[in-house]
């Protein structure tokens, strides 16, 4: 296990170190911030598409397996970024990416809610996902430093160096027999693609707890999309930070991460995951608040912080909430289809975001998030209630 996240840790690296750099990158490369929005919502299309299908194979194949597969895609996807010269052309990176992480995501947290049980998944996801965070802690000032230094080409050749390491560790423990995938390895088939999607959407659709899960993160994630990929600019052009100063926000935020995640897989399994999925939103969520209000680096550094802090005690509970609602033998495709519908429902929101900026204040898309984002916290009191027998999703969700 510890082997594994490693290798995970790796994948992840690649991830932290450009993703905050990348619309820095963008502007470099001749790109206006309308154009940066319209980026990021293309980039949205294609994972929602795959990230079904990567979760489907993930049930077939095996967990390990779809990581190492995943891995071996990964490795070219940041190639595009190293040799653009038009942003145009950079979207064939997100588009090579989206297949990697399409089946590295869904299978990560599948494997987890496998081989854990019920009363301390949460603790677990959030252990796991600290261990992961160590990525965020030190490759975005690493990404930061070779950016500015070296150039961002040099940044996204070291990042496909890193998805290489991560490739070479899945290769081993496949190989290694003391390995045992939580899904059954077997050749995926169109008849078990149409079974998995027949009993995967009632669930979702039925009213019960996955719907709200839906309903309420939905909120969450196109409101934190209207602005999120604007924070690189915005402390770029209006902050005046640099590239290595955005690194090492991001590196701060990760900290936060790391030492708040156990704390957050704890509050879920130990109050409620409900309690920790919404305390997580609200703290998340009052980042871009803190954000708008910041005038010097300290008090962006204290938005970052917070925001890892919210994003360290929500997402053990989401997934906690997830492996709950839905069946085992489904849960590779659950944990693609939950985030693909709700990423199809934030699909324009980047771009929005976009011509927020550009037609009133660069303050606007960040005050927007917060305000609309914070609606989440009446469906998710209200309706996310855990079924009382894991892995079963009723129709109504449980009082």
């Amino acid at each position: 296990m510890i082997l594994f996240l490693i290798g995970l840790t790796f994948a992840e690296a690649t991830r932290a170190m450009t993703a905050v750099q990348i619309p820095v990158f963008l502007r470099e490369i001749g790109a206006s911030v309308s154009q940066v929005g319209l980026f990021f919502t293309l980039t949205l299309i294609v994972p929602l598409a795959l990230g079904i299908f990567g979760g489907w194979l993930s049930d077939s194949i095996g967990r390990l397996r779809a990581i190492l597969f995943g891995s071996l895609v990964g490795i070219l996807g940041y190639l595009p970024f190293a040799f653009a010269h038009r942003w145009e052309v950079a979207l064939i990176g997100p588009l090579i990416l989206a297949v990697a992480t399409s089946l590295i995501q869904p299978s990560f947290r599948a494997y987890i809610a496998d081989t854990c049980p019920a009363e301390t998944r949460g603790r677990v996801f959030g252990l796991s996902k600290s261990f992961i965070a160590a990525a965020w802690i030190l490759t975005p000032p690493l990404g930061g430093f070779l950016a500015m230094n070296f150039g961002s080409r040099t940044m996204f050749l070291a990042a496909v160096f890193l998805y290489g390491i991560a490739a070479v560790i899945f290769i081993f423990l496949l190989q290694s027999e003391k390995i045992k995938t939580s899904a059954p390895s077997k050749k995926p088939n169109l008849k078990s693609l149409r079974g998995s999607f027949a009993q995967i959407f009632p669930i979702v659709f039925a009213g019960g707890l996955l719907t709200w899960i839906m309903i309420s993160d939905g909120i969450r994630v196109f409101a934190t999309n209207l602005s999120f990929n604007l924070l690189p600019v915005y402390l770029s052009d209006i902050g005046l930070i640099d590239k290595q100063g955005i690194g090492m926000l991001e590196g701060l935020h990760g900290i936060a991460w790391f030492i708040a995640a156990p704390i957050g897989g704890w509050l879920s399994d130990k109050s409620s995951e409900r309690n920790g999925f919404m305390l997580g939103a609200a703290v998340f969520l009052s980042s871009f608040l803190v954000f708008i209000l910041a005038g010097g680096f300290g008090a962006f550094a204290l938005s970052w912080v917070i925001m890892g802090i919210g994003a360290a005690f929500l997402d053990p509970a989401y997934n906690a909430l997830i492996a709950r609602g839905a069946p085992a033998h489904l849960r590779g495709v659950a944990y693609a289809l939950v985030p693909a519908l709700i990423g199809l429902v934030a699909l324009p929101a980047p771009w929005i975001g976009g011509q927020i900026w550009e037609a009133t204040s660069p303050k606007i898309p960040f005050l927007a998030t917060f305000l609309l984002g914070s609606l989440v916290l009446i469906p998710a009191w209200f309706k996310l209630r855990v079924p009382t027998d894991d892995g079963i999703a009723p129709a109504e969700p449980a009082q």
